[in-house]
């Protein structure tokens, strides 16, 4: 039997289709999300990224684990005994998949639409403003251990998160951006466990997208890694070394790392008490001095620590 020519161009689109289906995470399926579509008009290199990065996978237990999008519309990112989460409590329906690492949904306002970004170093959401008629003010209630807070950066509005005086990590500084590649004035506030992000998109070429950006200092595949204190807890170490001594001061910073629940961080912080003050002294007064945070930064294969001084994610608590 004798194929014609148009026969064979045919074949082949339809062989090219299908491959193309298989490699990119079934086009047709993205065609048909606007809410893809918007995201790959206004931030393709995000898109790609949710295209070719899926969600890290490593075996649970005493590491990182997936992020998991759980029914009440959080994005969770598990860390030892640590989970964070960033929450979408607009958002409606299931949920659909289209690329590897995006999970795109509806929202209760028909002029918005959200996509959860998981990659194996961030959890981001992405909200889709459509028009002119959608909000300027969107809420994301923020999960973690009892006992965080929340806390916005007056430099560059980076909003970090500790909890029992130890940094855990941070929302990335705020960004939108709209369908001319404009950048879109945003600002993040916070209310108790709730990131509020403020999009001024007044006049802005549609669709606009915004994206709050969760991020952990201390990833178990990470060969560096920082122990933070907040301003409070580097005071009254050198305070207690100041007036108690040595020892006393030891004590202080054993009771901070018996509250650590990341075994990464505790370990780092273990590593510190079996040093002894006298080896971090000098950072610790000098943060101290300066109303800033001491911290202790580890490099591995060890760890092998020595002291910081840190104005960046440092909590003025």
């Amino acid at each position: 039997m004798r194929i014609g020519t148009r026969a064979v161009v045919a074949l082949l689109t339809a062989t090219l289709s299908l491959s193309s289906a298989i490699a990119y995470g079934t086009p047709a399926v993205a065609a048909e999300d606007p809410a893809l579509a918007a995201l790959t008009r206004v931030v393709p290199d995000i898109v790609e990224e949710a295209r070719t990065v899926p969600p890290t996978e490593i075996p649970e237990g005493n590491v990182q684990r997936v992020f998991s999008v759980v029914p009440d519309r959080t994005l969770r990112v598990d860390v030892s005994d640590v989970e964070i989460g960033i929450g979408i409590p607009e958002a409606a329906g299931a949920g659909n998949q289209p690329l590897p690492g995006l999970v795109t949904y509806s929202a209760t306002q028909p002029s918005v639409a959200y996509a959860h970004q998981r990659t194996g170093q961030i959890a981001r959401v992405l909200t889709v403003i459509k028009d002119a008629s959608a909000p300027t003010e969107y809420r994301f209630p923020i999960t973690a251990p009892e006992g965080s807070t929340l806390e916005v950066e007056e430099d560059d509005q980076t909003v970090i998160i500790y909890n029992e005086d130890v940094y855990l990590g941070e929302i990335d500084t705020p960004w939108a951006k709209d369908a001319a590649g404009n950048v879109v004035p945003t600002t993040y506030r916070v209310e108790g466990m709730t990131l509020i992000q403020t999009v001024d998109h007044a006049g802005a070429a549609y669709p606009v997208v915004a994206d709050p950006a969760l991020k952990l200092q201390c990833e178990w595949w990470k060969a560096m890694c920082r122990l933070i204190f907040s301003r409070s807890l580097t005071k009254k170490i050198y305070n207690t070394w100041l007036y108690a001594g040595a020892a006393a001061a030891v004590e202080v910073l054993k009771t901070a790392c018996d509250k650590i629940k990341n075994g990464k961080v505790k370990l780092i912080c273990k590593v510190a008490v079996a040093a002894g003050i006298v080896s971090f002294i000098r950072k610790i007064r000098e943060a101290a001095n300066k109303n800033q945070c001491f911290a202790i930064r580890a490099q591995w294969p060890g760890p092998i620590t020595w002291g910081e001084v840190r104005k960046k994610s440092c909590s003025s608590r």
